[in-house]
C-alpha cells in the first residue's frame, strides 16, 4: 500500500512542480495586439527562473513604429500599467515594452537601481538586459528599428541614468529620467558608486561619449516631498533635501563637467509645474512630444 501511494504521489508533485515554474524557454514568446506578457530567460538570473515582461501593442502598431521601454518604480508594480497607458499608446502608436524587475530575481536597490555594478562582473550588469529583450522583440515582431527609446519615473529613473552612465547604451535612441531620488552624479566625488563616478573607472573620453547622448532630465516642480521612498542616507542627502533640487544639482554637475571637457552637453533639463513625484499628464505629453518631434 505504501508503494502505491508513492507511485501516486511523485506523478502529482512532478505535474504541480511543472505548473508552478515559468514556461519552457523552448516556447515561442508571442506579442499580440494588446496588452499580456510573455516569459524571458536571461543570463543573470537563474536558469530555472524567467522574468516577466508586460508589452501594450496598439492596434495599428507596424514594423517601422517607435518602441518604448518604461522603467517600474521601487514597488516593482508593472502588471497593471499596460492597460491604463492604452490610451496613450494608441494615439502614438508606439510598442510598449515593461520588463519586471522583480524583488525576487532582482533583490533590494543593489540589483535594479544600482545594476549590481558593485557585486557581479559587467556582462551581468543589469542594465544590459533591456538590450537583449530588445533584440528579442525584433525578432518576434519584425520591427525595424534600430534603437529603443527609455523612459523611468523614480527607481525607474535611477535605473536609467545609471545605464547611460555606465555605458550600456549602443541600442538607447533617447533616454527619459524623471524624478529620481538619488543620482549618480556625473563626477568623481567623495561618495563612491552609485552616489558618483568614483570607483567606475570611466576616463574623460567616456565622459564625452555620455555627454553627447540625447538625454532628458524631467522634474515635476511639485516633488518636494520626503516620502517613505526617498533616500536618506548621508551620501543621498548631500545631493538636496528633495527630488527636485537633487535633480537641478544632477544636471548642474553635468554642465559643469562638459564646461571642463569644453563640449557641448546634449542633455536637457525640463521641469514641470505642478507635477509632484508621480507623472501627470504634462510630463507624459512632454516624453511623447520629444518622442515624436525630433526626426526619426
Amino acid at each position: 500500500m505504501k508503494s502505491l501511494s508513492l507511485f501516486i504521489y511523485i506523478p502529482i508533485v512532478f505535474i504541480i512542480f511543472i505548473g508552478c515554474n515559468p514556461k519552457d524557454s523552448s516556447e515561442k514568446p508571442e506579442i499580440n495586439f494588446g496588452s499580456g506578457f510573455f516569459y524571458y530567460k536571461d543570463k543573470t538570473i537563474p536558469n530555472d527562473s524567467a522574468m516577466r515582461i508586460f508589452y501594450y501593442k496598439p492596434s495599428n502598431f507596424t514594423p517601422d513604429r517607435p518602441i518604448l521601454f518604461l522603467m517600474h518604480g521601487a514597488d516593482r508594480k508593472v502588471d497593471h500599467i499596460a492597460k491604463e497607458a492604452a490610451e496613450i499608446v494608441e494615439k502614438y502608436n508606439l510598442l510598449l515594452i515593461l520588463p519586471e524587475y522583480s524583488e525576487q530575481l532582482f533583490p533590494k536597490n543593489e540589483s535594479y537601481q544600482y545594476g549590481n555594478v558593485r557585486t557581479k562582473p559587467k556582462e551581468l550588469w543589469t542594465y544590459y538586459v533591456n538590450d537583449r529583450i530588445f533584440k528579442l522583440v525584433k525578432k518576434i515582431t519584425g520591427n525595424q528599428q534600430k534603437k529603443y527609446y527609455i523612459w523611468g519615473n523614480s527607481a525607474g529613473s535611477q535605473f536609467v541614468h545609471r545605464q547611460l552612465i555606465v555605458g550600456a547604451y549602443k541600442f538607447v535612441k533617447r533616454a527619459f529620467a524623471s524624478n529620481a531620488g538619488v543620482y549618480t552624479m556625473p563626477a568623481h566625488g567623495i561618495d563612491p558608486y552609485p552616489f558618483s563616478l568614483k570607483g567606475l573607472n570611466l576616463t574623460d573620453e567616456d565622459l564625452k561619449r555620455i555627454f553627447s547622448l540625447q538625454f532628458f532630465i524631467l522634474l515635476g516642480e511639485d516633488d518636494i516631498i520626503q516620502d517613505a521612498y526617498f533616500p536618506m542616507n548621508d551620501a543621498s542627502m548631500r545631493q538636496g533635501s528633495n527630488r527636485l533640487e537633487r535633480g537641478k544639482e544632477f544636471y548642474s554637475i553635468a554642465e559643469k563637467e562638459a564646461q571642463r571637457l569644453n563640449i557641448d552637453l546634449n542633455w536637457k533639463l525640463i521641469t514641470i509645474p505642478g507635477c509632484g513625484h508621480n507623472p501627470n499628464d504634462d510630463m507624459t505629453l512632454k516624453v511623447a512630444s520629444l518622442i515624436f518631434g525630433h526626426k526619426n
